[in-house]
Protein backbone atom coordinates (compact mmCIF):
# COMPACT_ATOMS: atom_id res chain seq x y z
CA UNK A 1 0.00 0.00 0.00
CA UNK A 2 1.67 3.51 -0.60
CA UNK A 3 1.47 6.40 1.56
CA UNK A 4 -1.40 8.28 -0.10
CA UNK A 5 -3.60 5.43 0.06
CA UNK A 6 -2.51 4.74 3.58
CA UNK A 7 -3.41 8.06 4.59
CA UNK A 8 -6.59 8.31 2.54
CA UNK A 9 -7.90 4.76 4.43
CA UNK A 10 -6.52 6.15 8.11
CA UNK A 11 -8.44 9.18 7.71
CA UNK A 12 -11.71 7.65 6.65
CA UNK A 13 -11.42 5.07 9.34
CA UNK A 14 -10.83 7.92 11.73
CA UNK A 15 -14.08 8.95 13.68
CA UNK A 16 -15.26 12.47 13.18
CA UNK A 17 -15.18 14.81 16.18
CA UNK A 18 -18.06 15.99 18.24
CA UNK A 19 -18.29 17.99 21.37
CA UNK A 20 -18.48 22.05 23.06
CA UNK A 21 -17.57 24.51 20.78
CA UNK A 22 -16.87 28.09 22.66
CA UNK A 23 -18.57 30.97 21.33
CA UNK A 24 -16.85 32.75 18.24
CA UNK A 25 -14.52 29.60 17.60
CA UNK A 26 -14.68 26.74 15.32
CA UNK A 27 -13.24 23.16 15.78
CA UNK A 28 -11.17 20.87 13.87
CA UNK A 29 -11.61 16.79 13.59
CA UNK A 30 -9.26 16.61 16.13
CA UNK A 31 -10.82 19.25 18.60
CA UNK A 32 -8.74 21.93 18.35
CA UNK A 33 -10.44 25.19 18.50
CA UNK A 34 -9.70 28.60 16.66
CA UNK A 35 -10.88 32.01 16.66
CA UNK A 36 -12.62 32.75 13.56
CA UNK A 37 -11.08 36.36 14.03
CA UNK A 38 -7.88 34.42 12.78
CA UNK A 39 -9.79 33.12 9.17
CA UNK A 40 -11.97 36.13 8.73
CA UNK A 41 -10.27 37.15 5.74
CA UNK A 42 -9.00 33.13 4.68
CA UNK A 43 -12.10 30.89 4.91
CA UNK A 44 -11.44 28.29 6.95
CA UNK A 45 -10.52 24.63 4.94
CA UNK A 46 -12.17 22.97 7.96
CA UNK A 47 -15.59 21.11 7.38
CA UNK A 48 -18.20 22.84 9.16
CA UNK A 49 -20.90 20.42 10.18
CA UNK A 50 -23.36 21.84 12.95
CA UNK A 51 -25.53 19.56 14.93
CA UNK A 52 -26.82 21.64 17.11
CA UNK A 53 -26.40 24.80 18.66
CA UNK A 54 -23.87 23.76 21.01
CA UNK A 55 -21.83 21.33 19.17
CA UNK A 56 -20.36 20.53 16.05
CA UNK A 57 -19.73 16.77 13.59
CA UNK A 58 -16.41 17.49 12.30
CA UNK A 59 -14.96 14.80 10.20
CA UNK A 60 -10.85 14.32 9.18
CA UNK A 61 -9.54 15.91 5.67
CA UNK A 62 -10.29 14.10 2.32
CA UNK A 63 -8.18 14.23 -0.65
CA UNK A 64 -10.70 16.70 -1.87
CA UNK A 65 -9.57 19.02 0.98
CA UNK A 66 -6.34 18.93 -1.39
CA UNK A 67 -3.23 21.05 0.86
CA UNK A 68 -4.98 20.47 4.11
CA UNK A 69 -5.10 16.62 3.36
CA UNK A 70 -1.17 16.57 3.10
CA UNK A 71 -0.48 18.40 6.15
CA UNK A 72 -2.33 16.74 8.08
CA UNK A 73 -0.97 13.57 6.80
CA UNK A 74 2.81 14.78 7.36
CA UNK A 75 1.48 15.27 10.77
CA UNK A 76 0.25 12.02 11.23
CA UNK A 77 2.70 10.03 10.02
CA UNK A 78 5.44 12.19 11.95
CA UNK A 79 3.41 12.19 15.23
CA UNK A 80 2.99 8.29 14.18
CA UNK A 81 6.95 7.63 13.78
CA UNK A 82 8.14 9.92 16.52
CA UNK A 83 9.98 8.09 20.10
CA UNK A 84 10.91 9.17 23.19
CA UNK A 85 10.58 12.98 22.04
CA UNK A 86 8.46 15.05 19.45
CA UNK A 87 10.08 17.87 17.64
CA UNK A 88 8.64 19.93 15.11
CA UNK A 89 9.52 23.69 13.57
CA UNK A 90 7.04 25.36 11.98
CA UNK A 91 8.29 28.32 9.77
CA UNK A 92 5.73 30.69 8.10
CA UNK A 93 4.06 29.82 11.35
CA UNK A 94 0.85 32.42 11.00
CA UNK A 95 -1.21 31.78 13.69
CA UNK A 96 0.53 28.52 14.47
CA UNK A 97 -2.39 25.99 13.41
CA UNK A 98 -0.22 22.90 11.89
CA UNK A 99 1.87 23.29 15.42
CA UNK A 100 -1.00 22.99 17.59
CA UNK A 101 -2.76 20.40 15.01
CA UNK A 102 0.56 18.49 15.41
CA UNK A 103 0.15 18.80 19.45
CA UNK A 104 -3.19 17.59 19.31
CA UNK A 105 -2.39 15.08 17.26
CA UNK A 106 0.55 13.73 19.39
CA UNK A 107 -1.74 13.30 22.69
CA UNK A 108 -4.17 11.36 20.91
CA UNK A 109 -1.96 8.92 18.92
CA UNK A 110 1.75 9.05 20.22
CA UNK A 111 1.69 11.15 23.60
CA UNK A 112 5.46 11.68 24.02
CA UNK A 113 7.05 14.91 25.49
CA UNK A 114 7.01 17.88 22.74
CA UNK A 115 9.27 20.62 21.58
CA UNK A 116 7.51 23.15 19.33
CA UNK A 117 9.64 25.98 17.31
CA UNK A 118 6.80 28.38 15.99
CA UNK A 119 8.40 30.81 13.34
CA UNK A 120 6.31 34.41 12.34
CA UNK A 121 7.36 37.77 11.30
CA UNK A 122 4.11 39.23 10.98
CA UNK A 123 3.67 40.83 14.59
CA UNK A 124 -0.07 40.63 14.84
CA UNK A 125 -0.03 36.89 13.57
CA UNK A 126 2.75 36.01 15.86
CA UNK A 127 0.33 37.30 18.96
CA UNK A 128 -2.16 35.42 17.65
CA UNK A 129 -0.06 32.20 17.56
CA UNK A 130 0.68 32.44 21.21
CA UNK A 131 -3.52 32.98 21.57
CA UNK A 132 -3.80 30.13 19.45
CA UNK A 133 -1.76 27.97 21.33
CA UNK A 134 -3.15 28.99 24.92
CA UNK A 135 -6.99 28.12 23.87
CA UNK A 136 -5.78 24.57 23.25
CA UNK A 137 -3.62 24.28 25.80
CA UNK A 138 -0.43 24.53 25.75
CA UNK A 139 1.74 26.85 27.16
CA UNK A 140 4.27 28.98 24.46
CA UNK A 141 6.55 29.47 27.25
CA UNK A 142 7.40 25.75 27.14
CA UNK A 143 8.25 26.23 23.63
CA UNK A 144 10.43 28.80 21.11
CA UNK A 145 8.14 31.24 19.38
CA UNK A 146 10.66 33.35 17.13
CA UNK A 147 8.96 36.74 16.04
CA UNK A 148 11.32 37.19 12.70
CA UNK A 149 11.75 36.06 9.34
CA UNK A 150 12.88 32.79 8.35
CA UNK A 151 16.70 34.16 5.89
CA UNK A 152 20.30 33.51 5.40
CA UNK A 153 21.51 36.29 7.40
CA UNK A 154 20.77 38.35 10.46
CA UNK A 155 19.92 41.45 8.11
CA UNK A 156 16.57 43.04 8.94
CA UNK A 157 13.99 43.04 6.32
CA UNK A 158 11.85 45.52 4.43
CA UNK A 159 8.30 43.46 4.72
CA UNK A 160 4.61 43.56 4.68
CA UNK A 161 2.40 43.67 7.55
CA UNK A 162 -0.91 43.25 8.01
CA UNK A 163 -3.01 40.73 10.01
CA UNK A 164 -5.55 38.09 8.46
CA UNK A 165 -3.54 37.43 5.21
CA UNK A 166 -1.14 34.66 5.18
CA UNK A 167 0.65 35.67 2.24
CA UNK A 168 2.46 38.22 3.79
CA UNK A 169 6.23 38.56 2.16
CA UNK A 170 9.53 40.70 1.34
CA UNK A 171 8.68 44.02 0.11
CA UNK A 172 10.48 43.58 -3.37
CA UNK A 173 13.50 46.01 -4.77
CA UNK A 174 11.57 46.92 -7.41
CA UNK A 175 8.57 48.12 -5.57
CA UNK A 176 10.45 50.69 -3.34
CA UNK A 177 11.60 53.19 -5.39
CA UNK A 178 8.24 53.49 -7.12
CA UNK A 179 6.81 53.72 -3.99
CA UNK A 180 8.60 56.31 -2.28
CA UNK A 181 8.10 58.23 -6.06
CA UNK A 182 4.42 58.14 -4.99
CA UNK A 183 5.36 59.93 -1.29
CA UNK A 184 3.28 63.79 -1.36
CA UNK A 185 1.44 66.28 0.62
CA UNK A 186 0.94 64.98 4.09
CA UNK A 187 2.25 61.57 3.08
CA UNK A 188 5.79 63.00 2.33
CA UNK A 189 9.26 61.14 2.57
CA UNK A 190 10.26 63.12 6.49
CA UNK A 191 6.54 61.40 7.65
CA UNK A 192 7.42 57.87 6.60
CA UNK A 193 11.25 58.25 7.79
CA UNK A 194 9.99 59.65 10.95
CA UNK A 195 7.97 56.66 11.38
CA UNK A 196 10.63 54.46 10.43
CA UNK A 197 13.05 55.50 13.25
CA UNK A 198 10.75 55.53 15.90
CA UNK A 199 8.83 52.00 15.16
CA UNK A 200 10.62 50.39 12.22
CA UNK A 201 7.61 50.89 9.72
CA UNK A 202 6.28 53.27 7.39
CA UNK A 203 2.67 53.88 9.24
CA UNK A 204 0.91 54.06 6.15
CA UNK A 205 -1.74 51.98 4.22
CA UNK A 206 -0.80 50.54 0.92
CA UNK A 207 -2.93 48.57 -1.25
CA UNK A 208 -1.90 45.60 -2.53
CA UNK A 209 -3.61 42.80 -5.01
CA UNK A 210 -4.27 39.47 -3.93
CA UNK A 211 -6.22 36.47 -5.16
CA UNK A 212 -9.40 37.78 -3.58
CA UNK A 213 -9.48 41.58 -4.05
CA UNK A 214 -7.19 44.52 -2.69
CA UNK A 215 -5.70 44.45 0.67
CA UNK A 216 -3.85 47.13 2.66
CA UNK A 217 -0.49 46.78 3.98
CA UNK A 218 1.97 48.69 5.88
CA UNK A 219 5.93 48.26 5.19
CA UNK A 220 8.06 47.64 7.96
CA UNK A 221 11.15 46.15 9.24
CA UNK A 222 10.97 42.77 10.64
CA UNK A 223 13.89 40.59 12.24
CA UNK A 224 15.71 37.57 10.14
CA UNK A 225 17.56 34.94 11.21
CA UNK A 226 19.34 32.04 8.98
CA UNK A 227 17.67 28.52 9.29
CA UNK A 228 21.12 27.35 10.42
CA UNK A 229 20.56 28.83 13.86
CA UNK A 230 17.46 28.08 14.37
CA UNK A 231 18.41 24.59 13.71
CA UNK A 232 21.39 24.71 15.94
CA UNK A 233 20.14 23.68 19.29
CA UNK A 234 17.84 20.87 18.29
CA UNK A 235 19.13 17.51 17.86
CA UNK A 236 16.57 16.51 15.90
CA UNK A 237 13.42 17.27 14.30
CA UNK A 238 10.76 15.03 13.66
CA UNK A 239 8.29 17.44 11.42
CA UNK A 240 9.59 20.84 9.55
CA UNK A 241 6.45 22.27 8.61
CA UNK A 242 7.18 24.91 6.03
CA UNK A 243 4.78 27.61 3.96
CA UNK A 244 7.47 30.85 3.20
CA UNK A 245 6.18 32.46 0.28
CA UNK A 246 8.70 32.04 -2.18
CA UNK A 247 11.37 32.64 0.28
CA UNK A 248 12.01 28.89 0.30
CA UNK A 249 14.48 28.99 -2.93
CA UNK A 250 16.49 31.17 -0.90
CA UNK A 251 16.61 29.38 2.81
CA UNK A 252 16.56 26.01 1.87
CA UNK A 253 19.64 25.52 -0.53
CA UNK A 254 21.24 27.52 1.86
CA UNK A 255 20.49 24.86 4.69
CA UNK A 256 20.88 21.59 3.32
CA UNK A 257 23.48 20.64 4.88
CA UNK A 258 21.81 21.27 8.53
CA UNK A 259 18.55 19.69 7.20
CA UNK A 260 20.56 16.57 5.84
CA UNK A 261 21.35 15.92 9.39
CA UNK A 262 18.87 17.01 11.73
CA UNK A 263 15.54 16.99 9.95
CA UNK A 264 13.41 13.69 9.65
CA UNK A 265 10.48 15.14 7.68
CA UNK A 266 9.40 18.25 5.48
CA UNK A 267 6.28 19.13 4.93
CA UNK A 268 6.86 22.55 1.97
CA UNK A 269 4.35 24.59 0.21
CA UNK A 270 5.87 26.02 -2.52
CA UNK A 271 4.95 28.89 -4.46
CA UNK A 272 5.41 29.02 -8.70
CA UNK A 273 5.81 26.41 -11.03
CA UNK A 274 9.60 27.24 -11.44
CA UNK A 275 10.25 27.25 -7.19
CA UNK A 276 8.32 24.24 -7.15
CA UNK A 277 10.97 22.14 -9.43
CA UNK A 278 14.00 23.79 -7.68
CA UNK A 279 13.20 22.19 -4.53
CA UNK A 280 12.02 18.93 -6.22
CA UNK A 281 15.59 19.06 -7.29
CA UNK A 282 17.06 20.01 -4.67
CA UNK A 283 15.73 17.13 -2.79
CA UNK A 284 16.25 14.53 -4.98
CA UNK A 285 20.01 15.63 -5.46
CA UNK A 286 20.45 15.47 -1.43
CA UNK A 287 18.66 11.83 -1.63
CA UNK A 288 15.51 12.61 -0.26
CA UNK A 289 12.20 10.59 -0.88
CA UNK A 290 9.24 12.51 -2.20
CA UNK A 291 5.91 11.22 -0.95
CA UNK A 292 3.70 13.67 -2.49
CA UNK A 293 4.41 16.29 -5.36
CA UNK A 294 1.72 18.15 -6.68
CA UNK A 295 2.77 21.11 -8.54
CA UNK A 296 1.02 24.60 -7.43
CA UNK A 297 -1.81 26.23 -9.71
CA UNK A 298 -3.24 22.97 -11.17
CA UNK A 299 -5.77 20.56 -10.57
CA UNK A 300 -5.31 17.36 -10.07
CA UNK A 301 -7.46 14.12 -9.87
CA UNK A 302 -7.38 10.28 -8.32
CA UNK A 303 -9.28 7.47 -7.27
CA UNK A 304 -9.61 9.09 -4.11
CA UNK A 305 -11.31 12.38 -5.46
CA UNK A 306 -10.03 15.60 -7.22
CA UNK A 307 -8.55 18.70 -5.70
CA UNK A 308 -7.18 22.11 -7.43
CA UNK A 309 -4.39 23.85 -5.08
CA UNK A 310 -2.98 27.43 -5.33
CA UNK A 311 0.48 26.52 -3.28
CA UNK A 312 2.63 23.19 -4.85
CA UNK A 313 2.94 20.49 -2.19
CA UNK A 314 5.87 18.49 -1.95
CA UNK A 315 6.33 15.63 1.09
CA UNK A 316 9.64 15.12 1.68
CA UNK A 317 11.42 12.07 3.99
CA UNK A 318 14.94 12.50 4.62
CA UNK A 319 16.51 8.63 3.85
CA UNK A 320 19.33 9.34 6.50
CA UNK A 321 17.13 9.46 9.13
CA UNK A 322 13.94 7.47 8.63
CA UNK A 323 14.92 4.47 10.19
CA UNK A 324 16.05 5.79 13.31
Amino acid sequence: MDQLEAAVRTFADTAAWHGEVPSGCFPNYLGVMTEMAFVADYPPSNHLLPVNGRANNTPPPSFDDGEIFFEQAAIHNAVMAAKEQFTMVELGGGFAARTVDAHAALQRHNPLPCRFVVVEAEPTHFEWAQRHMRTNGIDPEDHWLINALVGIDNKPKLFMLGEGFYGNTLVPEGDIAPFVKRLSGDISPAVVLHHLLLEARCGLQLPYSVANGTRNFDYGFVSCMPLRDMLQPLARVDLMDIDIQGGESDVLPAAMDVLNKKVKRIHLATHGAQRHQQMWDLFFEHEWLCEADYAPNSQHKSDWGNFENSDGILDLVNMRLDAT
